[in-house]
């Protein structure tokens, strides 16, 4: 997934991720989704339920015309954030390394959490999602 805030303020809330559902989450209760994401100011956290676990792993702070890059590897159970810096063009560029890069093995922090007497979660199907909190603030899609 490769996803740009092109315009607006972003708020500390506002973040790419990946929710492990079937269905598309209800958005008045993010307490009810399980998922991984990457919020404004780097920080890679998994929200599993009410609680949320905050990674050692971050990225540079998101800005404006920054592109967030998700590659979720559902077999491998690991998630790798790059961050691209915004270009003159505005699209993506196509060569050279990410401005800031992080990877976040979820399997074996999900495999705790469940031992601790979460509800049991599936870890192989989910989408991208990204939270967007302030009026104003424009997400584009690359593929």
């Amino acid at each position: 997934y490769l996803v740009q805030f092109t315009s607006g303020e972003l708020s500390r809330a506002d973040g790419v991720g990946f929710v492990f559902s079937q269905r598309l989450p209800c958005a008045k209760n993010i307490q009810r989704i399980v998922s991984i994401f990457v919020n404004q100011r780097g920080r890679i956290c998994m929200r599993v339920f009410a609680d949320i676990v905050r990674a050692s792993a971050y990225v540079k702070p998101l800005e404006l015309g920054d592109w967030v890059e998700m590659a979720v590897d559902l077999q491998k159970q690991v998630c790798t954030f790059n961050i691209w810096a915004r270009t003159p063009s505005g699209w993506p560029p196509l060569t050279g390394k990410p401005a800031s890069t992080a990877e976040f093995l979820f399997g074996n922090k999900m495999t705790k959490l469940n031992q601790n007497g979460q509800k049991p979660v599936k870890l192989n199907v989910g989408h991208l999602a990204c939270v967007v909190k302030n009026v104003g603030v424009t997400v584009t899609l690359f593929s």
